[in-house]
């Protein structure tokens, strides 16, 4: 098992009297419901703000049958890539989502919460070494970026184009999606696959689900930049001992990436 601010080292839990093939389990089905329990609220607000800005539907007044009509499908997908939209989407879905997560984690962790999501901050030395490499392969990832011209992020240039609000979007696409995705991902996936996986396994699938909830791109960005930045984020996290490392260039990726449209 992992420490929260040092490199993993193996670890009996005393306390952990639930086989770990079934805390497991437990972990990846309190992991699926909070997922599609985020999906469900991003997609309610995204609805709000579908009829909010359009007076016409609006006008209608809401029915679950006026979403299968052309005029609300067309606002659908003109809104979906919409920057001002989108972070308001994200800000809300992210906190609702972080909430349930915490909430969940704690009645089943209790005092192990801190250790099971690896909320200890990292050392200063191995942060700034993981930040180090970090900038490394940002810089390497955007020098393919410019030579392949298909990596090109065609849905990020209509998310940044639409922007009017530059701090809701800072909140809403740059740092919510980092502690949000970061703490469902390689803090509480992770952890759940660490009861029976060893490290490496486990940050493999970690990083192939990440690559999976990233659909909005294109098949050769998710395989060129979002999985190589998955594994990286979770050796980031493993050998730091503590997620907030991962946040941290999450966020700086997701910042970078607005000041860089051409990469996702």
């Amino acid at each position: 098992m992992e420490e929260q601010s040092g490199p993993e080292k193996p670890r009996i839990e005393p306390t952990l009297l639930r086989p770990p093939g079934l805390e497991m389990a437990r972990g990846l089905l309190y992991f699926a419901f909070i997922f599609m329990s985020f999906m469900f609220v991003q997609m309610l607000v995204l609805i709000w703000r579908v009829f909010a800005l359009s007076p016409e539907l609006a006008a209608q007044g809401f029915s679950m049958s006026l979403l299968d009509t052309p005029q609300f499908q067309q606002r659908w997908v003109e809104f979906a890539a919409n920057g001002d939209v989108l972070a308001l989407v994200s800000l809300l879905s992210g906190a609702v989502g972080l909430t349930l997560l915490l909430v969940i984690t704690y009645r089943w962790k209790r005092t192990r919460t801190g250790f099971f999501l690896a909320l200890g901050l990292p050392s200063l030395r191995s942060f700034i070494i993981w930040t180090g490499f970090f900038i490394v392969l940002f810089a390497a990832l955007e020098a393919i970026a410019m030579f392949l011209p298909e990596m090109s992020s065609e849905f990020m240039r209509k998310v940044l184009s639409s922007v009017t609000n530059y701090p809701m979007l800072i909140l809403g696409l740059g740092l919510m999606p980092a502690i949000f995705e970061e703490f469902l991902l390689r803090g509480l996936l992770y952890g759940s696959l660490r009861h029976l996986m060893d490290k490496h396994v486990s940050i493999a699938i970690v990083a192939g689900v990440f690559t999976m909830v990233h659909q909005q791109y294109d098949w050769y960005i998710l395989l060129l930049y979002v999985l190589p930045l998955g594994v990286f984020l979770g050796y980031a996290r493993a050998n730091t001992g503590s997620v907030w490392t991962s946040v941290f260039l999450h966020m700086l990726n997701n910042c970078a990436s607005m000041v860089l449209p051409h990469g996702p």
